[in-house]
């Protein structure tokens, strides 16, 4: 593919939606999935609302971006992206090995 090819596609308002919503349901799953302890009490409903709160956030500041920036915008969505996906693996390896 060629270059303008790539960054017109990474510029699509579609394309950066769509890749967060899927990393949010990919966050949340990966949250899901350790067992929790009955002492961590409401707690654990922190993995259900971090991701959803998190691509909330990254969609307004990329909608935001494209109000002042019109390329390059695709970094906003990468970066909170990475972030996502930290918040989600953090929670799953603290409570994968907690007893």
């Amino acid at each position: 593919m060629k270059k303008e090819t790539i960054l017109n596609y990474l510029n699509q308002i579609k394309s950066n939606v769509i890749f967060t919503l899927v990393v949010m349901i990919l966050s949340f799953s990966i949250g899901q999935l350790p067992d929790l302890p009955n002492s961590i009490g409401f707690g654990g409903f922190i993995p259900m609302f971090t991701p959803p709160f998190i691509a909330i956030l990254t969609l307004v500041i990329y909608f935001f971006s494209r109000i002042f920036i019109l390329k390059w915008n695709w970094i906003i969505t990468i970066i909170g992206a990475i972030y996502n996906l930290h918040e989600a693996f953090d929670w799953y390896f603290y409570y994968k090995n907690y007893k």
